[in-house]
């Protein structure tokens, strides 16, 4: 079983349009996970089932005892998120602020305050349109730990190509290099870096090839957009000849990118023969590779 994360260094590059695309090329032999779990809309593609439903535990809360709590004030001070105040003759808890560090229950004196799990989450597990496993998750409103959340489910999609002996785990990883992009990436076989010809797809396509050598794994890119600058096409083909990164794809700019999540279907559903022949061409370089074979 390979792992095949589809990331970007920014937004908006059509990375989950590309994702989607592969993962009906693959079919039944992949199980996909939808790792960005901050704004997870894989499945406005793929739109799945839901099996079953988990909540997420990401991180604790301190609660109180107020029965016996002496309000005096070391867990307060201590406090580097400024998340504990006195309210009505006991301590409450700020519960946007709170860090969940548990530093207020190691410096209690008398040992009333005890750090309790908060829920964060919640991940599932679905079927696809295209009768494959899928692993994805929603991240609650203002709630951190997200890389958590990313590994939980990377774990969960692993253990399904197991179970179902598939050949291939597609995933959909977080934009940016946060603990949830790390998350998403280490320990894959290869990844899909999916970038833009403008001058902010540049830089964070620079960045983003750091991030992936220094985990050590293979790379491939592929350009959206690729006629909007000539140079940032061109600086982009430098940064990667110099990184050994090949670029498998160039898309033009394109309507059908976002007509794709409007519609809800897949870019080879969208009638445009160009984008599909690119797309099984990524697909085939990617699978024909010897690091797969």
């Amino acid at each position: 079983m390979k792992e095949i994360a589809v990331v970007s260094g920014k937004g908006g590059t059509g990375k989950t349009t590309v994702t989607a695309a592969l993962a009906q090329l693959a079919g039944a032999d992949a199980v996909v996970a939808d790792c960005d779990v901050d704004a997870a809309n894989l499945h406005l593609l793929l739109r799945p089932e839901v099996l079953s439903e988990e909540r997420f535990y990401g991180s604790s809360l301190p609660m109180f005892d107020a029965r016996q709590c002496t309000l005096c004030g070391l867990c307060e001070s201590a406090c580097a998120w400024d998340a504990l105040h006195i309210r009505n003759g006991q301590y409450e808890v700020d519960t946007a602020a709170c860090e969940g560090c548990g530093v207020c229950a190691h410096v209690c004196p008398g040992g009333f305050i005890t750090m309790t799990p908060r829920l964060t989450g919640h991940w599932y597990t679905s079927r696809s349109r295209f009768d494959q496993p899928m692993v994805q998750a929603r991240l609650g409103t203002g709630q951190e730990n997200s890389g958590k959340l990313v590994t939980r489910v990377r774990t969960e999609a692993v253990a399904c190509a197991d179970r179902f002996n598939a050949g291939w785990v597609l995933i959909d990883g977080p934009p940016g290099l946060g603990c949830p992009a790390i998350a998403a990436i280490s320990g894959t076989t290869a990844v899909l870096l999916v970038t833009e010809a403008t001058r902010a797809g540049v830089h964070d396509l620079a960045r983003m090839i750091t991030l992936v050598e220094h985990f050590s794994i293979p790379a491939y890119c592929v350009i959206n957009k690729a006629d909007c600058s000539q140079q940032a096409r061109d600086d982009i083909r430098s940064h990667c000849s110099e990184h050994a990164i090949p670029v498998l794809a160039e898309f033009p700019f394109s309507s059908v990118f976002p007509a794709s999540l409007h519609e809800g279907r897949t870019l080879l559903e969208m009638q445009d023969d160009g984008i599909t022949a690119q797309m099984e061409h990524i697909w085939n370089a990617i699978t024909e590779q010897e690091i797969f074979a």
